[in-house]
């Protein structure tokens, strides 16, 4: 699981682009690759979050490539992290589904 925030600092650019890329996140979306996405609020830049399954960084970064933003250089300043979602809602995406072992702490 990974997730992923770009930033959009060329407004004209992400209003140019942004139907087919909102296409593009629903379209994985309903196929389960994208679990969540949205943009940040408040921030002086715009900024886009997904939360990603990926079998690894290298596969992640090749569906990123596929995305409308990606050709034109809509995307700046991209940070991925790779995340475990043990609690809460998404924790049976977790590398431990069956819940978390508290005996398993110091």
């Amino acid at each position: 699981m990974f997730i992923v925030r770009f930033e959009h600092p060329n407004e004209e650019g992400w209003l140019q682009w942004v139907r087919p890329h909102v296409e593009w996140v629903q379209h994985h979306v309903a196929e389960g690759v994208i679990v969540a996405s949205g943009p940040s609020v408040g921030t002086d830049v715009r900024q886009g979050w997904l939360v990603i399954q990926a079998d690894d960084e290298a596969s992640l970064r090749k569906l990123l490539m596929t995305d409308p933003f990606w050709g034109p250089g809509i995307i700046e300043n991209m940070l991925i992290v790779e995340w475990d979602p043990i609690f809460g809602e998404l924790a049976e995406l977790s590398s431990a589904p069956e819940g978390f072992d508290l005996n398993a702490l110091p």
